[in-house]
C-alpha cells in the first residue's frame, strides 16, 4: 500500500506541475492579448489625433489664404484711396461699398474723408 500511495502522490505532483504550467502559459498569453489590444488602440488614438491635426492645418491654411486675399484687395483700395487724394482733387474709393469719396473740411471739427454713398468715415484729419 506503500508503494500506491507513493505512485499516487507522484502522479498528483506530476499532474499539479503540469497545471500550473498549463496555467502560467495562459496567464502568459492573456498578458500578450492585453498588451495587443492596448497596442491597437494607442495606433487608433495616434491616428485620428494625426487626422485631426491634418484637418486643422488645412483649415487653418484656408483661412491664412483668404486673409491674404482680403489682406490684397484692402492694400489695393487703399493705394487707390491715397492717389486719388494726393493728385489735389480729394476724390478716393471707399473700402467698405466702393463708393466715391471725398474730403470734407469742417470750420470746428476735424477734416474728414467719407463715403458719399454709405456716409463712412475713412479718415480724420
Amino acid at each position: 500500500m506503500a508503494d500506491d500511495d507513493t505512485e499516487a502522490e507522484a502522479e498528483s505532483t506530476t499532474e499539479t506541475t503540469a497545471e500550473e504550467e498549463t496555467e502560467a502559459a495562459t496567464d502568459d498569453v492573456a498578458i500578450d492579448v492585453e498588451a495587443i489590444d492596448e497596442y491597437e488602440q494607442r495606433i487608433e488614438e495616434l491616428s485620428t489625433a494625426v487626422e485631426e491635426r491634418d484637418e486643422t492645418i488645412e483649415e487653418l491654411r484656408s483661412v491664412v489664404e483668404e486673409q491674404s486675399e482680403q489682406i490684397e484687395k484692402l492694400e489695393n483700395q487703399f493705394l487707390d484711396l491715397s492717389a486719388r487724394v494726393a493728385d489735389g482733387r480729394n476724390l478716393g474709393v471707399c473700402p467698405e461699398c466702393n463708393g466715391p469719396t471725398e474730403k470734407k473740411e469742417r470750420l470746428f471739427r476735424s477734416d474728414t474723408i467719407e463715403c458719399t454713398r454709405c456716409g463712412e468715415v475713412i479718415h480724420t484729419y
